[in-house]
């Protein structure tokens, strides 16, 4: 594999043979080849067949953009592999001469091309100036191999293609992708290259071989042109095979939730557990409209500034090069309108817009897109349940022929009406793919560990106070009374607060941190990756209480400017900081893999909240097998159980529903169970042990539905 070559960090022909040295080691290591190149010709193929047998042999492809500068006789054999893809006879003519592969690419190099080409062993694109009256050709030497285990390599330099080439002068810079300070030049290059295969790249437009033989744009090594170029050539959508060209790979159940989609009239919610690869099945279905129509415009819309950039390098893997739309990113409404114009001249294949929620609900990004034909544009959402919020519903474009929305929890919880509407607008959910179907190979199986805490007498006295003064309001009929609304959320609010910062729920903490501690010092290593869930406004008392025990910690909250939260993570998954302190800015959007171990100390009731939570720590990441999720439960005092107090019980039907939704996914479930059995049972409410938290949910509506009629 790549990582096995000793690989020199510049190969100078003066020194080595650049093609033996270099190259063929390279191909013969790698499963697929990314190329772009001034000059190409099957003089090349010839030199390089000792690495380009082992590619093709192993299932490998090469992709080469090259400029349209070609000798006539390698011209005619691309032709010829040209029509061989469509004609089954011309097909076998040549596969019966190339029955070894190596010794045809020595001594019948052009038969072995034309039949790469129609195999599609090898693909070949041309790129052209935009603007044909300025001149120019493509002229650029870049190169990334990539090996079964996703390891790659980028080669940049001044070498071209040919036999020629090998006598040049010529060098090579080379830099890989598992050295940490090379890695990004790496990833430049590969996303260089991924955008002028696409198309993208805004001074060569790139055609397909096809394509290309209809414009006879060949330049046949002569000094000026042989052909007028037409006024205008469109682009193409992308071949069938789109999405494993460009090096991705889909999971039997995101081609399921692509079909369901599909069969769904291009319309449907996919709600699918965090972690399972909404994202990618999202673009998937993209790319593959994008295929099907001529023609398709992209809106895609997320919820944080910080997930803009994850959904750029994302769309860019796919061939979509995003306008970033929100408020930290000047003039985007003159380069969307001046994109759009484009598009819908038919210069472009796609056009993909990319906002911030916020910002799409705006009247200025409603005004910006406007234009957009819109049976041909698909709206994407990400978190899709935001969008139920009176005043981000705007951002849902009416008309759009095509909409998809992604959540692992699409419902609002307590917002009947908000649910409705997103059903409505989406035609329903039409993929499920849940957390008990993806543990074990797509994400990591984890153990569930409940940690009982009480109140304290002040709170205890508190939060029945808090109880009271609420039932006495809900046995009002309030309605269209918006003050005593208010002071039901305010006191609804405030008697969360007191479960949720519980003053028990630290000592619990450090005791249990402890108990770590002392494990990993048996063990003779140091505890690491552990990440701990805080209610607002707590977070900072925590931190304190975790860094006396000498822990290296940091705080993970919405003031940490997200370059420093990447270097965080990076520290986090290395070892360097071992606990990180959080609160909400981790429920959404940011993934931390590396996390081994997770405290949830903040007690939240709203199922999207710590499915979210559980979610972002059973990521898979090298060595790691297994996640332990400690939750603090407040539960009330056994000794009080006999009196049955309505307090007791509402603080029981509020903490139990995470409790059955942690507990039921668990390895560990009857273990876990058994920690809480004796103090439901002692209240004689067995059956919250399984109540989850839509369960509860639906019984709490129809008492109210019952109340209302009554």
């Amino acid at each position: 594999m790549l990582k096995e070559l000793d690989l020199k960090p510049v190969y100078d022909s003066a020194d080595c043979d650049l093609v033996r040295d270099l190259i063929v080691p390279l191909l013969t290591n790698s499963r697929d080849y990314w190329r772009g190149v001034g000059f190409f010709t099957s003089g090349w193929l010839r030199s390089a067949c000792a690495g380009i047998v082992p590619l093709v042999n192993g299932g490998g492809r090469a992709r080469i953009v090259t400029s349209p500068l070609m000798q006539k006789r390698d011209w005619e054999a691309l032709q010829a592999g040209d029509i061989a893809k469509r004609d089954t006879v011309l097909h076998e003519i040549l596969r019966e001469h190339v029955v070894d592969l190596e010794k045809a690419l020595s001594q019948d190099t052009l038969n072995a091309l034309a039949w790469m080409i129609a195999d599609g062993v090898l693909e070949l694109r041309f790129a052209i100036p935009r603007k044909f009256d300025m001149g120019g050709d493509y002229h650029d030497k870049v190169g990334v191999f990539i090996d079964k285990f996703e390891d790659m390599v980028a080669i940049h330099g001044s070498f071209n293609d040919s036999a020629k080439g090998s006598l040049n002068g010529e060098a090579f810079s080379v830099f890989k992708s598992w050295e940490e300070g090379q890695r990004p030049y790496v990833e430049q290059h590969r996303a260089r290259l991924t955008k002028l295969w696409q198309s993208g790249n805004a001074q060569f437009q790139v055609l397909l071989l096809p394509e290309a033989i209809r414009h006879e744009i060949i330049k046949l090594q002569t000094a000026e042109r042989p052909y007028r170029v037409p006024a205008q050539i469109n682009h193409v959508s992308l071949p069938e095979d789109a999405v494993h060209e460009l090096g991705v790979k889909l999971w039997p159940y995101q081609r399921d939730a692509i079909d369901a989609w599909i069969d769904n009239d291009f319309r449907g919610i996919f709600e699918m557990a965090t972690g399972t690869g909404k994202t990618f099945t999202a673009l998937a279905a993209a790319a593959d409209r994008r295929i099907a129509m001529k023609q398709v415009a992209i809106i895609i819309l997320v919820p944080y500034l910080h997930l803009l950039e994850q959904w750029r390098q994302h769309s860019e893997t796919f061939g979509f090069f995003p306008i970033m739309c929100s408020g930290n990113h000047d003039h985007w409404p003159s380069s969307v309108r001046s994109k759009i114009q484009d598009y819908k001249l038919g210069m472009l294949p796609s056009i993909c817009l990319l906002a911030v929620h916020e910002t799409a609900s705006t009247k200025k990004f409603a005004t910006a897109v406007q234009s957009l034909p819109l049976e041909s544009t698909l709206l994407i959402v990400d978190e899709v349940h935001r969008l139920g919020s009176p005043h981000l519903r705007n951002a849902l474009i009416t008309g759009a022929g095509m909409r998809l929305g992604l959540s692992a929890t699409p419902r609002r919880w307590y917002d009947d009406e908000g649910s409705q509407m997103l059903s409505d607008y989406f035609s329903g959910v039409c993929f499920e793919f849940s957390l008990s179907e993806a543990i074990g190979k797509f994400l990591t199986p984890y153990r569930y560990m409940p940690i009982l805490t009480e109140l304290t007498a002040d709170e205890r006295d508190e939060y029945e106070e808090l109880s009271r003064t609420i039932a006495v309001l809900a046995s009002r009929n309030f309605d269209n009374d918006s003050e005593a609304e208010e002071r039901m959320k305010r006191l609804l609010l405030r008697r969360a607060q007191v479960v949720s910062v519980a003053e028990n729920k630290l000592p619990l903490l450090l005791t249990a941190l402890r108990r770590q501690i002392a494990g990993c010092m048996d063990a003779g290593t140091e505890l690491r990756n552990v990440l701990i869930y805080c209610a607002p406004g707590s977070h900072k008392a925590v931190l304190s209480a975790v860094s006396g025990l000498g822990l290296r910690c940091h705080e993970f909250v919405h003031a940490v400017s997200m370059k420093h939260r990447e270097t965080l993570i990076e520290q986090f998954a290395k070892g360097d900081v071992q606990v990180l302190v959080a609160i909400h800015c981790l429920d959404e959007g940011v993934d931390i893999p590396s996390t081994q171990t997770a405290y949830f100390l903040a007690s939240t009731t709203n199922p999207r909240e710590f499915i979210q939570r559980r979610g972002r720590i059973l990521r898979k990441c090298e060595g790691k097998s297994s996640a332990d999720v400690y939750d603090f439960i407040v539960v009330p005092n056994a000794e009080f159980a006999y009196l049955r107090r309505e307090s007791d019980l509402g603080l029981l039907r509020r903490e139990m529903p995470r409790f059955a939704e942690f507990a039921s996914n668990a390895s560990n479930e009857f273990e876990a169970r058994a920690v809480i059995r004796n103090i439901v049972d002692s209240f004689q409410v067995l059956h919250l042990l399984d109540a989850k938290p839509w369960d509860i949910y639906r019984q709490v509506m129809e008492s109210v539905e019952i109340k209302d009629r009554s």
